[in-house]
């Protein structure tokens, strides 16, 4: 995923910087690439299998060709088509109707699996499994076999697509609705609506589509953008953006010099409407410049997205940056922004997947800084069933308790694992 965000980052760098006679800023590089790449980065991180299967050039042909396959897309496309079709006048159909045919249902879901479980088999995919377990995004478990590893994941996958159309277009309610939920009144005329066009739009451009589920991902996708839940893919890629100056200074970090790696941050988000930072995320930048300056680690990862009160403006992993760079002077290489947690689990998690991607060593000690409330609650046995619950593991093995505020803590490869369940941060 990190090569393909790079390749992406140097395609549409190349195609602003060639522009004759101009000059242009990271910035405008950076905005130019949000721009064109969100859907794929969004993808990519939701679905990564998905994803993959549809830049992997003999995977895709694969699926392109298998007879079971093609059926199954030829016979989505017409279900489509009938759905959106006008009669007259322009009158929203029912959302059910309109979407039932993107979804992928357990009928599909099984032809599907039954020509997938082969792909092990074939000749190209050992490169590509390969590839599967070595970025660990797709199974905790790695003993599974490789046909288990396929089918386990498509389906996952599958399963989110659904879960994603069923959430944003029929506000069915997920475990965190009043942070996570739809953006609109779901059975007004308005959103029916647009729901109908998006979809008529979708259907415009299916002879374009020509492996089984694109139409069902890409309409999904646009479902996320509709509702402003692109969450996931802002500041992407972060290490040529907010997290820049942090990864060059990385390189050349002797770790030997710190009892810690990191310090961590989580962020707290405030309830009331125009708050940038809650009074709670502002006690926890003073604790964790205090940590800084006493030397206890090189960096401070800042955690915390847009999260309090729904659908807010303001991230908390920036606005505690810019309280630590400009009330405390601390420098921007000493920062890293992780602005895509939306819980206490997935600080954890999230600050684990940084952690390994951006080389800092995974077995060295890091310190978890935070205010009582929270600094007591993750080393409650609640906390550990929380996340067994949510996560289905422990993104960080706990060691010492230094103070009321000071938790030492071990980051978990298992936190690579892709939670497609939660497409706000998967």
């Amino acid at each position: 995923m990190k090569r393909k965000l790079t390749l992406l980052f140097l395609l549409v760098a190349g195609i602003v910087f060639f522009q004759p006679c101009q000059k242009v800023s990271a910035r405008q590089v950076l905005k130019s690439m949000e721009i064109a790449g969100k859907r794929q980065i969004l993808s990519e991180k939701i679905f990564p299998f998905l994803q993959m299967a549809l830049e992997t050039p003999e995977l895709k042909n694969w699926m392109e060709q298998n007879e079971a396959l093609k059926e199954l897309l030829l016979a989505k496309k017409q279900e489509i088509k009938d759905s959106v079709a006008l009669n007259g006048r322009m009158e929203p159909k029912p959302n059910e109707f309109i979407v039932a045919p993107f979804k992928i249902n357990e009928q599909e879901l099984a032809t599907a699996n039954a020509e997938l479980a082969s792909l092990s088999e074939l000749d190209f995919m050992p490169e590509i499994l390969k590839k599967m377990r070595a970025e660990k995004y797709f199974a905790i478990d790695s003993t599974i076999s490789d046909r288990q590893l396929i089918v386990e994941t498509f389906k996952r996958e599958i399963a989110g697509v659904n879960q994603l159309i069923n959430t944003y277009a029929l506000a069915e309610k997920t475990r965190y609705s009043f942070i996570d939920s739809v953006s609109y009144e779901v059975s007004s005329d308005y959103y029916r609506k647009v729901i109908h066009i998006t979809a008529l739009n979708q259907a415009d451009e299916l002879d374009t589509l020509n492996v089984f589920y694109q139409p069902s991902l890409s309409f999904a996708l646009w479902l996320l953008e509709i509702n402003k839940r692109d969450e996931a893919a802002r500041f992407e890629p972060m290490e040529y953006g907010e997290n820049a100056k942090a990864v060059a200074q990385i390189k050349a970090t002797n770790w030997d010099e710190y009892p810690y790696s990191v310090i961590l941050v989580p962020g707290h988000g405030p309830e009331e409407e125009g708050v940038d930072l809650s009074p709670l995320g502002m006690m926890r930048c003073k604790l964790a410049a205090d940590r800084y300056f006493k030397g206890l680690a090189p960096l401070i990862i800042l955690s915390g997205g847009y999260v309090h009160p729904f659908q807010t403006p303001f991230c908390e992993a920036t606005e505690m940056k810019k309280v630590l760079m400009y009330r405390y002077k601390i420098p921007e290489s000493a920062l890293i922004i992780e602005p895509h947690a939306r819980h206490t689990t997935t600080n954890f998690r999230n600050a684990a997947r940084l952690i390994e991607k951006y080389g800092i060593p995974m077995t060295k000690k890091a310190l978890c800084t935070t205010t009582v409330d929270q600094s007591f609650y993750i080393t409650h046995e609640y906390f550990q069933k929380r996340c067994a619950e949510e996560l289905g593991y422990m993104p960080y093995i706990s060691k010492d308790r230094l103070s009321r505020n000071d938790v030492e803590f071990v980051p978990t490869r298992e936190s690579l694992f892709i939670d497609n369940k939660d497409p706000l941060d998967p």
